[in-house]
């Protein structure tokens, strides 16, 4: 992928795309036509088969946009976060709303539970402050509770980045117009890779969550129970290479049992956002499974060897998700390979993604 910007008729190319296919098969999708050109015709054979989000939805898309003074970005841009681009299964356009040149400041997310206490909703709002004046920006999820806490810095005049899992233009939950509108009027930022005027779904809340680590340095989860979306941004975080971090609660209180989870299974417990600095800047870069990591590698992987890697991969699953690093570890196969296999046994609809990382075989 060369990093240029698009004119108005590649942009809707490329948006179409986007939208008719989803992001994990949009960079396998794009390398094969090799051209935009080719993606379009791509486009009309498929028309025949399925609903294609068109070219003429595409620059309806771009109109809403621009009316609001929204700006769609493609995964091509020099505006589009390069620790972003280089996630399995990256968003291939964002929509942004507001100073977009946060998306290439070093980001920090935190993250808990929507029914949060008193306490926690303060220390999130003064770990949000503290890693804000040290230079970070904070990410969150616009929810109430901990994401409230977490992108109200901006009131007290530090930018922060909400992702939504809604279209750029609907805010959820209402309650959060007012702060909705303060980050996109005072230097913050809202992103969503959904399309405009899209309501949010339960579907859509994992999907998020992935943008969320995807964009940072590192995660911290303040108040969260088991059932708490946070686990699975963790769950996302530790799949891309990203620290994570959590704050710990009294056992009793079930709003802390996934916080509490994560510490006992290898998060970084920490008491102030000093924890959070010091790791992070003293730590080695990140490691990060990158699509385009494994694109490289299918240079030096045979067929006949991708092809055996992929019936491995098939005898050890079943209708029941597993978690992808593990099936890695049973099969035996480098990380490498097995993520080739993996890819193309999806592009064959053969095996499905489900939220944490999982997967299983479509019978």
């Amino acid at each position: 992928m060369k990093i240029n910007e698009l004119n108005n008729e590649e942009l809707k190319i490329w948006l179409s795309l986007a939208r008719t296919i989803g992001p994990l098969k949009f960079s396998s999708v794009l390398k094969a036509c090799g051209s935009l050109d080719e993606v379009l015709k791509y486009l009309d054979g498929l028309a025949n088969n399925k609903k294609v989000y068109g070219i003429e939805d595409a620059q309806k898309e771009i109109n809403d946009a621009k009316r609001i003074g929204a700006k769609i970005i493609p995964a091509c841009s020099p505006d589009y976060p390069n620790i972003l681009r280089n996630i399995l299964g990256y968003p291939p356009v964002i929509t942004a709303l507001g100073n977009v040149s946060l998306l290439n400041r070093e980001i920090i997310a935190i993250i808990g539970g929507r029914n949060s206490s008193v306490n926690g909703k303060n220390f999130a709002s003064k770990l949000a402050l503290n890693l804000s004046e040290a230079g970070f920006v904070v990410v969150s999820g616009l929810a109430r509770g901990i994401d409230t806490a977490a992108n109200g810095v901006i009131y007290k005049n530090h930018p922060t980045i909400a992702v939504t899992a809604s279209g750029i233009d609907v805010v959820y939950p209402r309650e959060n117009f007012d702060l909705y509108k303060k980050i996109t009027e005072d230097g913050g930022l809202i992103i969503t890779e959904l399309p405009f005027a899209t309501k949010p779904k339960p579907q859509y809340f994992p999907q998020r969550n992935r943008i969320i680590s995807g964009l940072s340095l590192g995660v911290t989860v303040v108040e969260a129970s088991k059932s708490s979306g946070s686990l699975i941004t963790a769950n996302f975080a530790l799949d891309q290479g990203r620290e994570v971090f959590a704050v710990s609660g009294f056992p009793l209180d079930s709003r802390c049992s996934g916080s509490n989870y994560l510490i006992k299974n290898g998060a970084k417990l920490i008491e102030s956002a000093d924890d959070i600095i010091e790791s992070i800047r003293f730590s080695l870069p990140p490691r990060q499974k990158s699509l385009f990591d494994v694109e490289h590698s299918q240079k030096n992987i045979k067929q006949e060897e991708l092809q055996q890697a992929k019936s491995v991969i098939v005898s050890h699953i079943n209708s029941v998700s597993i978690d992808i690093d593990e099936l890695i570890l049973a099969s035996g196969l480098s990380t490498g390979l097995a993520l080739m296999a993996l890819l193309e046994l999806e592009l064959e609809s053969k095996i499905e993604r489900s939220p944490g990382n999982k997967i299983s075989l479509i019978f």
